[in-house]
């Protein structure tokens, strides 16, 4: 991938930011220092002193001033640079970089000035990101999963493993817990506490009715699980899927598969993960555990989908609990065939326990990296996803790994059908390639969930010019914006597959 910046842009980020260093914090069972402790209101089994008080207050910042104006062919708006740090926002598409709280959108964005990740404000009048001083992650090489639970904000940080290398113990993952000042606007450090000591490929975090807070990924070609207790801070001992104790069982996997963790139906914690073995029980599968139930008690898995390249380790989750606990799942395929889906919409009707498939993209748009976000107001399910760009832009039309375009795909909740869905870009920049598309795990313009009048925002990477792009609905209408069909140069069929990597 090209490496050095784009020049055709003057790129003016000022911050006046106050940076909190502290010292280390630790999990009773393993400490890890490698990270600033909370203040003095954490209980007392966290260690270190603590040289700020409770009510920290992230400092004043002026919103930096706007990036030059739109090139022509450029779609959406280029945001901060993320220069320091390879990958900010993750690449496989489980994991949530923002979230949306008291009226406004918030995101865990690296911080050029500093070099680490800090919570940022989306200032939607402005158009542009609000760095708030608040610290996530130092180390650079890192990757997140972010959940509001509507009091507290859980920042799941860790070291990750390129695609087809296993597990690497010795790089713990944390989870950090952020307090919110409603008055103040500000968010405070509580803890600071280990998930694993592994490096991953990906891991995602959820929380269910009783307060504690889940985590998957893959370890050891097995699909592994940790659980807190119901205080949602500490974790216990990490565990595999039971299922992986029967020989030839559903949960052991290739080196290559990844997991993603969601709660659904009021009192339940769903896993699901993609099996490629090479044999006739390819898929994606999903479990549950009923909350209350011990921890290592899960129903037996099922296929979403089964056989042979109906799998890949790309996957996004969501839920619709006012609709009797559905759960929606955006997924890649290993499929080749130009007329076979390559991003798929799985559908969970949890009164019949059964999943139904329907087909985003084929192989022949090359669609790449989804997310699927649902909007309550509207009901109309949106996806995202990377395809070619568009004609009249650098590399119009090209089937390739290291992006293209994003674009929106959606349909209506009650009738489920992308065949006649019009694809709209919603991030293209007219030099680079953009890709990994994120958002958050909140359900949109849904005052149960907490985001009344969210409108949408979802966030993607030009790595070529480290920057941020961002794509901003605040109509929280069905989509928004202009919903021309773009013109793309076709490409030779021979070229229009990414490899299983991607």
């Amino acid at each position: 991938m090209i490496s050095s910046p784009c020049d055709r842009r003057k790129h003016l980020v000022s911050a006046a930011v106050a940076v909190l260093f502290l010292t280390g914090c630790s999990t009773p069972a393993a400490p890890y220092t490698g990270f600033p402790a909370a203040p003095t209101a954490t209980p007392s089994s966290a260690t270190g002193p603590s040289p700020i008080s409770p009510d920290v207050v992230s400092p004043a910042v002026t919103p930096p001033p706007a990036t030059s104006a739109p090139q022509p062919g450029d779609v959406g708006i280029e945001g901060p640079s993320h220069a320091g740090t390879p990958s900010p926002i993750g690449t496989k598409r489980a994991t949530s970089a923002l979230w949306f709280n008291d009226g406004s959108w918030w995101g865990n964005l690296w911080d050029t000035d500093t070099s680490d990740f800090h919570i940022f404000r989306f200032d939607a009048a402005t158009s542009s990101w609000v760095d708030t001083g608040v610290a996530t992650e130092t180390r650079p090489r890192t990757h997140h999963d972010v959940l509001w639970d509507g009091k507290t904000l859980n920042v799941a940080s860790y070291r990750f493993v390129n695609d087809g290398l296993p597990a690497e113990p010795g790089f713990p993952t944390t989870m950090r817990r952020y307090s919110y000042n409603w008055s103040k606007k500000t968010y405070t450090l509580l803890s600071s506490t280990r998930i694993n000591n592994e490096r991953v490929e990906a891991l995602t975090i959820d929380k269910d009715s009783t307060g504690r807070m889940w985590a998957t990924w893959q370890q050891g070609n097995k699909i592994y699980l940790n659980v807190t207790g119901p205080d949602g801070r500490y974790w216990g001992e990490p565990f595999a899927h039971p299922e992986s104790a029967i020989s030839g069982g559903l949960s052991n996997v290739s080196v290559d598969d990844t997991s993603a963790v969601i709660a659904f139906d009021g009192n339940k914690i769903g896993v699901m993960w993609s099996r490629q073995v090479g044999d006739a029980t390819d898929g994606r599968y999903w479990s549950y555990h009923v909350d209350g139930a011990h921890d290592t008690d899960w129903t037996t898995p099922v296929a979403a989908v089964l056989g042979q390249n109906s799998a890949d380790d790309h996957m996004n989750l969501k839920r619709l609990d006012s609709s009797g606990g559905k759960v929606f799942a955006a997924v890649k395929t290993s499929f080749t065939s130009a007329s076979q889906p390559l991003i798929q919409l799985l559908a969970l009707d949890s009164a019949t326990a059964t999943w139904s498939a329907h087909t985003i993209a084929t192989v022949s748009e090359c669609p790449n990296r989804m997310v699927v976000m649902i909007d309550e107001s509207t009901r109309m399910l949106r996806t995202f996803a990377t395809y070619p760009k568009p004609s009249g832009t650098t590399n119009a039309g090209a089937c390739t790994n290291a992006g293209g375009a994003i674009y929106e795909k959606s349909t209506p909740l009650e009738n489920i059908d992308f065949s006649t869905a019009t694809k709209t870009p919603r991030v293209v920049d007219a030099d680079q390639y953009a890709h990994n598309v994120t958002s958050t795990k909140q359900n949109l313009n849904s005052a149960a969930r907490g985001t009344a009048n969210s409108g949408l925002l979802m966030l993607a990477d030009v790595n070529a010019a480290n920057r941020y792009w961002h794509y901003h609905d605040s109509s929280g209408g069905s989509g928004g914006g202009d919903t021309t069909a773009p013109t793309v140069t076709p490409t030779p069929a021979a070229a229009r597959r990414p490899s299983p990597e991607a």
